[in-house]
């Protein structure tokens, strides 16, 4: 038997909060990110990171620094 060599690579999906989601097999609708159990899971739209807003990306990689620039803004 030989194994499969195919190589499967991880796609990142985020949605307009800055949460990633990582799916290997299939394109999620939803965000999967959980940050209160009771309030259960976020469930907003996600795009492709490379399809995403700037703000977008700007929270998921910093989320510290777009929350105070978000606070300026108000």
């Amino acid at each position: 038997m030989e194994a499969s060599t195919s190589q499967k690579t991880a796609n990142v999906y985020i949605c307009k909060n800055g949460h990633r989601t990582i799916s290997l097999w299939s394109v999620p609708e939803t965000c999967r990110h959980v940050r209160v159990r009771a309030l259960g899971p976020c469930g907003l739209p996600v795009v492709a990171l490379g399809d995403a807003p700037p703000d977008a990306k700007e929270k998921m990689l910093n989320p510290l620094k777009a929350s105070k620039k978000a606070a300026k803004k108000k």
